[in-house]
């Protein structure tokens, strides 16, 4: 999966899970309040969707979502 697809993918995931209309790379998963157990679900779709596997620490210790994708990239299980 090229960088593109897996942000969209990503991006796309991360949105629905938090239920707003859209999130960009720039924005941090605390920016909207995420939970341990939304971070678990976006983590569960992406495996299942996208056939991307990230740890849901990721979400917490990236401060932003482009960095989220990029460690998606990386295969940072």
């Amino acid at each position: 999966m090229d960088t593109a697809d897996r942000s969209e993918a990503v991006l796309r995931t991360v949105a629905e899970v938090l239920q707003v209309p859209r999130v960009t790379a720039t924005d941090s998963f605390y920016d909207f309040g995420g939970t341990s157990l939304q971070a678990m679900r976006i983590c569960a779709r992406l495996k299942k969707g996208a056939g991307i596997a990230i740890r849901p620490e990721v979400l917490f210790e990236s401060d932003t979502l482009a960095g989220v994708v990029a460690a998606a990239g990386r295969g940072d299980r």
